[in-house]
């Protein structure tokens, strides 16, 4: 009985980290997608030609880095929970 409930954990485990890097690989995917062209940052700022530093800094926010580092935050605590519960069952 021990031994189906530490497998079951184990694919559980395999489940939730592998559900967490999907979200994070695709917020990347998504990023390239609405943000970018052939590879390199399109920031959407305001319609003036040459936009501001504080412009491009709010758009690298909003657009890009908010966004990751909400998704890899997530997957980072996924990651600390199951080691945290690995422990505790040793």
């Amino acid at each position: 009985m021990t031994f189906d409930r530490a497998a079951d954990n184990e694919q559980l485990y395999r489940y939730e980290i592998t559900a967490a890097l999907n979200a994070v690989v695709r917020a990347c995917q998504d990023i390239v997608t609405e943000h970018s062209h052939r590879g390199f940052w399109t920031p959407h700022t305001s319609t003036e030609p040459t936009p501001t530093h504080q412009d491009l800094i709010e758009a690298a926010r909003r657009d890009v880095l908010n966004r990751l580092q909400l998704v890899v935050h997530c997957a980072e605590t996924v990651a600390y929970t199951i080691e945290h519960d690995r422990r505790t069952a040793e």
